[in-house]
């Protein structure tokens, strides 16, 4: 099992190091975009569409960065209760958790490819752009964060099963 969720981890690791990349060429193209729609406005004309751009920009940039903040724990979490119990009644607690949340993302991320789906023909606004491909890299998104937050259920089981080993 060990062998496993260390093969999931570089796996989930390599996956996400990809999304924070495409992540982050779009948050310099969303700056340089704003940037030369808001000085465009004042000297020639806004770029058109730049409004769109930034939309479904960030929906995807919103939608990649979900797994890489769960790979590093950078999820708000509170554990008044839960913090002052033994670590293999946390690591149940967690189990628990992450098992309804690869439940409920799996579901997301089905519902997210059949809109995706269904929205085929849609286009964006001013530009014309096919929504659908964005709703795509969106269900992308949430498969990387339920494939995270699996890698998080198997570790917290371990955590269950053998509270001793902390690998």
């Amino acid at each position: 099992m060990k062998a496993f969720i260390k093969a999931l981890e570089g796996l989930t690791r390599r996956l996400n190091q990809v999304a924070v990349i495409l992540s982050s060429v779009l948050v310099f193209f969303m700056m340089v975009l704003t940037f030369v729609d808001v000085t465009g406005r004042y000297f020639i004309r806004p770029v058109l569409g730049g409004h769109e751009l930034t939309y479904l920009a960030l929906a995807v940039l919103v939608c990649l960065g979900f797994g890489s903040v769960q790979l590093e724990k950078g999820h708000i979490a509170i554990g008044v209760i839960i913090d002052r119990l033994s670590p293999r009644v946390q690591a149940a607690f967690d189990a628990i958790t992450y098992l309804v949340m690869v439940i409920v993302l799996s579901l997301m991320t089905w519902q997210t490819v059949v809109f995706a789906n269904r929205t085929q023909t849609a286009v964006s606004g001013e530009l014309g752009l096919p929504i659908y491909v964005f709703v795509y890299i969106c269900a992308i998104g949430i498969a990387l964060y339920a494939l995270t937050t699996l890698l998080d259920l198997f570790r917290s089981l371990m955590k269950v099963v053998n509270p001793a080993d902390e690998s």
